[in-house]
């Protein structure tokens, strides 16, 4: 999607939510919305997509007692900065972007590099994270059933003679989770002929 083409795009959802779009060449900022009037009015010379989506978000928001343009002081100004570049970033990668082309989405949209790379850094390592958790849950499963294995014979070897098993010492003693417990028994009766 190109800039000209996300600039549209914006325009036209703030124009969904009833707001009359103005176009003022001469206009002394970007872009500036007045959610009790419904109006935005915007510098077709200026206005970046970053802005338009900042403006955007003030709309979903109904934020109306901003203070001065973009003062990062005010919580409305800041949550405005932060979601609009998370709506920007949805969008660019439902459009086949990713994180590989971040420098093509900050020329594209215009986002201030250092917020839009803080921003778009946590969402996607926390979701590759969160990923990377459910993976490694599964992966540490399959090995677990090996390893279960491996540290009951090792335990069972330090016996003459097995009249009890503490499951839970056993699980202690190997460093194992007690999530693990039931995992642990069933080897257990398999190995020793119980159950």
């Amino acid at each position: 999607m190109s800039r000209q083409e996300l600039l549209d795009y914006l325009l036209k959802e703030i124009e969904k939510c009833r707001f009359e779009v103005v176009d003022v060449e001469a206009f002394p900022v970007p872009a500036a919305v007045n959610v009790d009037n419904k109006i935005m009015i915007y510098n077709s010379n200026d206005a970046s997509p970053f802005e338009v989506a900042h403006e955007l978000i003030h709309i979903l928001n109904k934020d109306n007692h901003r203070g001065d343009y973009f003062d990062a002081t005010n919580p409305q100004e800041v949550r405005a900065n932060h979601e609009a570049v998370l709506l920007l970033w949805e969008i660019f990668e439902a459009n086949g972007g990713n994180y590989e082309y971040f420098n093509v989405f900050v020329n594209t949209t215009e986002a201030p590099f250092e917020l839009a790379e803080s921003i778009v850094k946590n969402e996607y390592l926390e979701m590759h994270e969160a990923i990377a958790e459910i993976f490694e849950d599964e992966i540490k499963v399959s090995i677990n059933k090996q390893e279960m294995h491996d540290y009951i014979v090792d335990y069972i070897s330090y016996f003459d003679v097995i009249e009890i098993i503490n499951i839970y010492q056993f699980l202690d003693r190997y460093h194992l989770s007690h999530n693990f417990y039931s995992m642990a028994e069933k080897e257990f009766q398999q190995l020793l002929g119980a159950g």
